[in-house]
């Protein structure tokens, strides 16, 4: 965009000082040509004719001075006039419009006053004046667009604080009906709270989720709190909610808690502990997608986490203080048991490894802790402390036994 203008010859400036002269009757030709234009009723609707008037005569003085040679560019006027129109809703088109009008009109009482030797230089002012035109609407598009900007983010801002109200408030206070509104959320309909954390590397949790979520139909809005996503969803239809379910699964970076879906957006309060709880139902450093009520002894632990470490460390304290990887192999063959419902040679077939290998180790696990795993009390006891083990990241690692990462030694006894 040009910011300078070279003066144009004498008698093309005398030709728009004598337009300058005559602004006054040019502002009031110019408003009437918008008010009926193509674009009249976006005008008319937005500002009245004394302040169309006022941006009018500003822009045609600060053109014809520039045509005089007086003055450089003085691109201000239309940046004034993009943020008005902006900030009124006129349309774009329809601002641009305006400029075209204007330079139309200026050519015509050119051609109008224009004598003598000075219609000699009418093609050189009309391409200076259509060049300063085409300079203005662009400096005036330019202004439209960051107002537009600055409104989307301020906006965002707006909504963002809004929920955390929602997310933050009593249920009880009517004022959250009015936030519920504002948030353009029904009053009753069908909703989920999700609560995401950062993954590894710091990945941002669900980047992109909302423009994701909207293509199925699913309106969410999202703020970041110390290092976790957390949205609420409004969904019509239980087969959007499904969808929903997809893509949570399909670009989670982290642990991912899913509250109970609630009918009531002011119930969001409750919504978002079942989240952050159903979240920590999952071990550190996994990409998981956690429903609340899902995983019943996780969640209970998930509740006391202080609680459940000292759990851990009571039942499993003599395992958790071994060699990593020995700590390892024997809390994996035990996770690994239970999910075999006890079978050794289930254990043995997944594991690779001989199942007189997978007897040792549960006779050792047993050794150390006093608790044997045929007695389905002390065996409860086990499960609970390895999977609080796991959440509290007591066990180290929680890397499967099976795992490339791991060491592939075989024992057979």
């Amino acid at each position: 965009m040009s910011t300078l203008t070279e003066p144009p010859a004498n008698d093309s400036a005398a030709v728009a000082r004598t337009l300058l002269a005559e602004v006054d009757d040019l502002t009031v030709e110019l408003v009437g040509r918008i008010r009926t234009g193509d674009y009249a009723y976006a005008e008319s609707t937005a500002l009245n004719d004394a302040e169309l008037g006022f941006v009018v005569r500003d822009n045609l003085v600060s053109v014809l001075g520039q045509l005089c040679g007086g003055v450089g560019a003085r691109l201000q006027p239309a940046t004034e006039a993009g943020r008005v129109k902006a900030e009124l809703g006129v349309p774009l088109p329809a601002m641009l419009h305006a400029y075209r009008l204007a330079g139309r009109l200026l050519w015509e009482r050119a051609l109008a006053v224009a004598t003598g030797t000075a219609i000699d230089v009418l093609p050189q002012l009309g391409s200076e004046m259509w060049r300063i035109i085409d300079d203005y609407s662009g400096a005036a598009a330019d202004a439209y667009g960051d107002y537009l900007t600055e409104r989307v983010r301020r906006d965002d801002a707006e909504r963002r604080e809004l929920l955390r109200r929602l997310l933050n408030g009593d249920s009880h206070d009517p004022t959250q009906r009015d936030i519920a509104r504002a948030l353009h959320l029904p009053p009753r309909g069908r909703f989920l709270v999700v609560h995401a954390e950062a993954g590894p590397q710091a990945l941002s949790p669900l980047s992109g989720i909302e423009a994701r979520l909207r293509a199925e139909y699913v309106e969410s809005i999202w703020i970041t709190e110390a290092g976790a996503h957390v949205g609420i969803l409004s969904m019509a239809t239980e087969r959007a909610h499904q969808q929903a379910l997809i893509h949570l699964r399909q670009y989670a970076t982290g642990r991912i808690g899913l509250s109970r879906p609630f009918s009531i957006a002011t119930d969001a309060r409750t919504a978002l502990r079942e989240a952050e709880l159903a979240g920590r139902c999952a071990p550190a450093g996994t990409a998981t997608v956690t429903a609340y009520g899902d995983s019943p002894i996780p969640l209970v632990l998930a509740h006391a986490p202080s609680a459940a470490e000292e759990l851990a460390h009571e039942i499993l304290g003599p395992v958790l203080v071994l060699p990593p990887e020995e700590c390892d192999v024997l809390l994996d063959t035990l996770a690994m048991w239970f999910e075999c419902a006890g079978s050794n040679s289930e254990v043995a077939r997944r594991l690779h490894y001989h199942r007189n290998t997978i007897h040792y180790r549960l006779r050792r696990i047993e050794s150390l802790t006093d608790r044997r795993c045929s007695d389905p009390k002390t065996a409860a006891e086990l499960y609970i402390a390895l999977t609080a083990a796991r959440l509290s990241g007591a066990d180290r690692s929680g890397v499967a036994a099976d795992s490339p990462s791991r060491a592939q030694e075989r024992h057979d006894y």
